[in-house]
């Protein structure tokens, strides 16, 4: 078995998942669907009309015109059909389909939000929220921003990780924990994650440079044959002070909570730190230094 696979360390492609969605993901995006259920009751219920009123209407709406089907095999005997959710949790349809069916979710609802009414409004953007939180929370690519799911996480940022873990034994050591942290549920130590992600920098600029602290070793680059635009250097000292920010708590104790890392300052560090280690290997190849 694999180093990495022994101590439980994760490809970037699944520490920034893209391009597909799991069960588990499918079963947390159907218990959102569970929660708009319940409060579109309440509000049914508040506003003297039918139980389950609203989402039945969303069901119906799906049904008909999303998936095409006929409205009378909607309706059964004292119940209709379980829409959305099933169609999440079906292994037929593909993981695109269903973001599509998402988005039509969130149309819907806001064509049956009644003028003026901020209740109903504040439902379907707790719904939204909370699809947010659970992309955000099971490491999905995918964020929604005005009513259609983005991609947060390209290609490009997956092959700078992936180009820098395979860069030297240093760098690949720092890495794959950096993911591990950032991958890790239920509990993310996005702390440690950027921890890792700057350490894999210093690491290599302390092996070209010999200096002990990575301040000193970007300072002495060019003298080892790797010269960084000085705006460029500058922009990566900045993040490094960053680092060594007490109120973060990456390199000292935590303070308090009101500044500590989450999600996407891990992520754009690790991402960031990849594609500085790229650049400085192509400086080191262009001007013939040996790699490790």
């Amino acid at each position: 078995m694999k180093f990495s696979e022994r101590y439980g360390y994760v490809k970037p492609v699944d520490a920034l998942k893209r391009g597909g969605l799991d069960a588990e993901g499918a079963t947390a995006l159907c218990n959102c669907y569970d929660h708009l259920y319940k409060w579109l009751n309440h509000y049914d219920v508040d506003n003297r009309s039918y139980h389950g009123e609203s989402y039945t209407e969303l069901e119906e709406t799906v049904w008909c015109f999303f998936l095409n089907q006929r409205r009378d095999d909607f309706y059964g005997h004292n119940s209709h059909k379980v829409v959305a959710t099933q169609y999440l949790l079906s292994s037929d349809n593909e993981w695109y389909l269903k973001f599509d069916m998402i988005e039509f979710s969130i149309r819907v609802l806001r064509s049956q939000c009644p003028r003026g009414d901020r209740r109903f409004d504040n439902i379907v953007n707790a719904f939204i929220n909370l699809v947010n939180a659970t992309f955000k929370r099971l490491n999905y690519a995918y964020r929604i921003v005005d009513d259609l799911i983005v991609e947060i996480t390209d290609e490009e940022e997956i092959k700078a990780i992936e180009e820098a873990v395979e860069q030297t034994s240093i760098t690949k050591t720092h890495l794959l924990s950096a993911l591990k942290h950032l991958s890790d549920r239920p509990s993310p130590d996005y702390r440690n994650s950027i921890k890792e992600s700057i350490s894999a920098v210093e690491a290599l600029c302390r092996e070209i440079t010999g200096e002990q602290t990575l301040g000193e070793a970007l300072k002495k680059l060019e003298k080892n044959g790797v010269k960084i635009p000085v705006f460029l250097k500058s922009g990566f000292e900045k993040l490094y002070v960053y680092t060594n920010n007490e109120k973060t708590g990456i390199r000292h104790a935590l303070m308090d909570d009101a500044d500590a890392p989450q999600y996407d300052e891990a992520k754009f560090m690790i991402v960031a730190c990849s594609a500085f280690i790229n650049y400085i290997q192509g400086k080191r190849s262009s001007v013939g230094v040996s790699k490790e």
